[in-house]
């Protein structure tokens, strides 16, 4: 059996005072046994989303309190998300934490212009990468076909059908919403962002930059045709996570133990999950990849258009990314609390854009999910 060196799966940050004494106030809704023994809190680095996440420490276990970013997504599309995974968990799925109630029922909770919730901290760590194996990648195929097998029998109320109902026949949404993006990367807004990135010539952000819109130019109009062709074809919807990475799953020695963040859950193939999660872990390892969509088929086979979508999301991702975190950082001028977790991930993002223009890596690619 594998030993691990012990790693915390979360880093400590600093909250305001105010933003402190909030979480305080936002506990005392829920039953006596919830509450902080003290009162102390730990705050913990929430991510890109901009939620602030406290790490809390009860008479009966940890737990995660989470203030949701202002403005966010519709209160019907939360209380649905925390209804499916309700609905996933009494199917025995015991690596998602469900919200807790407060005394009088609510799993989500409305304070000083924010939504709140309180859920259980779950066990594991997320140190893939740190300590990748295959029977890890393994563990995490299995674990997506159970929360794809699961969410797919999910009967939504009519306040969260638009999210959440399936399972439906239609277009995929994330092939419409990337086309669209890349479509409205005009020549225009291009030029502006070269402009603001020249401009940032004494900033770490400068050269990642340079290099991610260069490389974006390169690849833009080829995926613009690969997802036209594509963009009226139906496919098998149902409620999908949309935004899994390898950040997003705990690990306890070779076996997943957590999920956590399904915030972007909403309905789209399967394709969308297989196509962030194997990219994130294993990047362009050509063998990994065929190594996990084998073991997810084990358990849920794939059509091979399906199998063609998981290439298409993600290059056309891939590409996306880079273009989003020039966006957020030089036109919507967003503050990141660690710009060293940004740096790292614009390097991670360039090393995989340079691979899109590469034709051979591409034709591997491909002829493994032929």
């Amino acid at each position: 059996q594998s030993s691990f060196i012990p790693e915390r799966r979360w880093r400590v940050t600093v909250h305001s005072p105010e933003e402190d004494q909030q979480a305080r106030r936002v506990l005392e809704e829920y039953p006596d046994h919830l509450r902080l023994p003290k009162g102390e809190l730990q705050p913990i680095y929430g991510g890109f989303s901009g939620a602030l996440i406290w790490r809390i420490v009860s008479d009966c276990g940890m737990f995660a309190l989470r203030r949701w970013p202002h403005p966010g997504l519709p209160r019907g599309r939360i209380i649905g998300l925390h209804r499916l995974l309700e609905h996933v968990q009494s199917f025995g799925i015991s690596f998602v934490a469900i919200p807790r109630r407060t005394r009088d029922g609510r799993t989500l909770i409305h304070f000083e212009d924010h939504d709140w919730q309180l859920e259980s901290w779950l066990p594991g760590v997320a140190d893939f990468h740190s300590f990748p194996s295959t029977e890890r990648l393994l563990s995490s195929m299995t674990a997506l076909s159970e929360w794809h097998r699961t969410a797919e029998h999910f009967v939504p109320d009519r306040h969260s059908a638009y999210w959440f109902l399936g399972p439906i026949s239609g277009p995929s949404p994330a092939v419409m919403e990337r086309l669209a993006a890349l479509q409205a990367a005009n020549q225009v807004r291009v030029s502006e962002l070269q402009q603001k990135i020249q401009r940032s010539w004494n900033t770490p952000f400068h050269e990642p930059a340079r290099r991610i819109l260069d490389l974006f130019r390169g690849s833009q109009q080829a995926i613009m045709r690969e997802l036209t062709v594509v963009r009226d074809v139906h496919f098998r919807l149902q409620p999908c996570l949309r935004d899994i990475s390898h950040d997003h799953l705990l690990y306890t020695n070779h076996r997943v133990t957590g999920l956590v963040d399904p915030s972007a859950c909403r309905i789209e193939n399967v394709a969308s999950d297989l196509s962030r999660l194997i990219g994130s872990m294993v990047k362009d390892d050509f063998l990994r990849w065929n190594t996990a969509l084998s073991e997810y088929q084990q358990h849920l086979p794939l059509t091979t258009r399906e199998l063609g979508l998981v290439a298409l999301l993600d290059r056309s991702g891939v590409l996306l990314s880079g273009w989003t975190w020039l966006e957020w950082i030089f036109l919507r001028e967003r503050v990141f609390r660690d710009s060293t977790v940004v740096l790292k991930r614009l390097q991670e993002i360039t090393e995989r854009m340079a691979r899109l223009t590469d034709g051979a890596t591409n034709d591997s690619f491909k002829s493994l999910i032929r």
